[in-house]
Parts: C-alpha cells; sequence; structure tokens
C-alpha cells in the first residue's frame, strides 16, 4: 500500500526562493538559469523486453530493458519481491577509455538506482519474485545519472508494473552562488561551480526517494536546491505520462487497423 511506499522515503520541506539571483543573461546554451534541456523520450525500444525506455538530451542518451517478474529457486520465500538494478556505461558512452574506476562507479550506481526505485514498485504484487532493470548509457555527459532513473521507472511503467508512482529526476548545481537546473558539462567544470544536488522525485505522492549531494552549501540554499529540483521533477513526470498515454493510444490504433 502507499503508507509501505511512504516509509521508505520522505516529503521535502517547502522552502522560499529568494536571493541567489542570477545576473541578466542566459546561460552558455541558452538557456534560463531555471530552464532544462529538450528532452525526448519512448518506450517500446527493446524489443526482447517486458518493458523498455528510452531517454534523450543534449549529450545524454539513455536506453533501459526491464526483464520479468521471473520466480527464482535460490530466493527463500518472502513476502515481497526484489528488484535488481544493473547499469553500465557502453564502450562509446564516453570519450576517455574504460578504466577499472568505471566498473567502481558502475556498481554504485546499480546500487543508487536500486534505492531510487524500490520505494516506487508494488514488490507485494509478485512475491518471492525477481524483476530485473539493466540501464545502458550510451551518450553520457551531464546528466546521465538522472536520465538513467527517469529512464528505468519509464521502462517499469512501460512493463506494466504495478508502482506507487513515477520516478523522476533531476539536478540543480550552484554556480557563483546561484541556483541553475539541470547543469551542462561546461558549466560543471567552470570557475566558481561548487556544488550539486540530485533529486529522485515521486511527484503525485510528494516522495522523495534519493537525495544526492555534492559541495558545501547552506542550511536555506540546500532548501532551495530541493524545491527547484522539485518543480523539475514535476515538469520531467509530466513528459513522462505524455510519452506512456500517447504510447497505448498509438498501439490501440494499431490492433484497430490490424483486426480489420
Amino acid at each position: 500500500d502507499r503508507m509501505a511506499s511512504a516509509r521508505l522515503t520522505y516529503k521535502p520541506r517547502n522552502a522560499r526562493k529568494g536571493g541567489n539571483e542570477e545576473k541578466d543573461g542566459k546561460r552558455n546554451d541558452g538557456r534560463e538559469k531555471y530552464e532544462m534541456r529538450k528532452v525526448f523520450m519512448s518506450v517500446g525500444s527493446v524489443a526482447q523486453a517486458t518493458g523498455s525506455g528510452y531517454v534523450e538530451m543534449d549529450g545524454v542518451k539513455v536506453i533501459c530493458g526491464v526483464y520479468g517478474p521471473t520466480s527464482s529457486a535460490r530466493e527463500k520465500f518472502s513476502d515481497k519481491g526484489s528488484l535488481s538494478c544493473s547499469f553500465e556505461f557502453s564502450p562509446f558512452a564516453r570519450a576517455k577509455r574504460r578504466t577499472r574506476d568505471d566498473e567502481v562507479e558502475e556498481k554504485a550506481i546499480s546500487s543508487l538506482l536500486n534505492e531510487a526505485l524500490t520505494a516506487s514498485v508494488q514488490l507485494d504484487k509478485f512475491p518471492k519474485a525477481i524483476l530485473k532493470v539493466w540501464v545502458v548509457v550510451l551518450e553520457g555527459r551531464s546528466g546521465y545519472l538522472g536520465a538513467a532513473i527517469t529512464c528505468a521507472s519509464l521502462a517499469l511503467a512501460d512493463a506494466g508494473i504495478e508502482l506507487y508512482d513515477l520516478v523522476s529526476s533531476v539536478s540543480v548545481g550552484i554556480q557563483d552562488k546561484t541556483m541553475i537546473l539541470d547543469p551542462s558539462d561546461v558549466e560543471y567544470g567552470q570557475k566558481g561551480y561548487n556544488a550539486t544536488l540530485l533529486l529522485a522525485y515521486m511527484p503525485s505522492l510528494n516522495q522523495i526517494t534519493y537525495i544526492r549531494q555534492k559541495g558545501t552549501v547552506e542550511c536555506q540554499m540546500a532548501q532551495n536546491m530541493v524545491e527547484l529540483c522539485s518543480e523539475g521533477c514535476i515538469k520531467l513526470y509530466s513528459l513522462m505520462r505524455k510519452c506512456l498515454v500517447e504510447n497505448v493510444l498509438n498501439n490501440s490504433e494499431e490492433k484497430k487497423i490490424n483486426s480489420k
């Protein structure tokens, strides 16, 4: 039930925006400071998977396949199923060659994905079963982590898995004491960039499933960052819903045409 999901999450505190205003003018890629990159989403990209999703924005391409749920004889009986997330970079995702550090990062992000998504899945619907989520980054500049969480949630919904809510994820950075939504690669490397906050959020339930901050900021600024991230997640959430609804309508039209 929803109360079970709520115990794994918490509600963000409301914070007032104010101060930390950026100077007049747009960012280096033409966006306003609270503007996200344009996002393309689709589902059904992996034919062999139970459900799949694809998310693309400037410098980031992520694909995800969901398999199962399948029973496992190795697992002890449990009233709830389990979620198993795997994350990896494709060989061409980054300009640099793969190293052992990439493998360490992939394992860490796999655990992160599991934490961000588990609270959204109604695991009690498939006891003693495993649901496998496989995420591959095809292009991995800044923002691939939030895109991976969003893409995986989209794929779970496409697979027909019962969810408490969709999970969307974005990040906010601090550039010269000013908040910027969805920072780019260039902004990460600029002088004066000193903090990032990533948020995974279930908008309908107003619940945070994962939060991570890098860098040091004052308490009030951190609250403002959470609020701005939440607003960004709500925008992404509406795009996710639109993508899923359009897919259902398109499939219905195809079935009607094939039945004639």
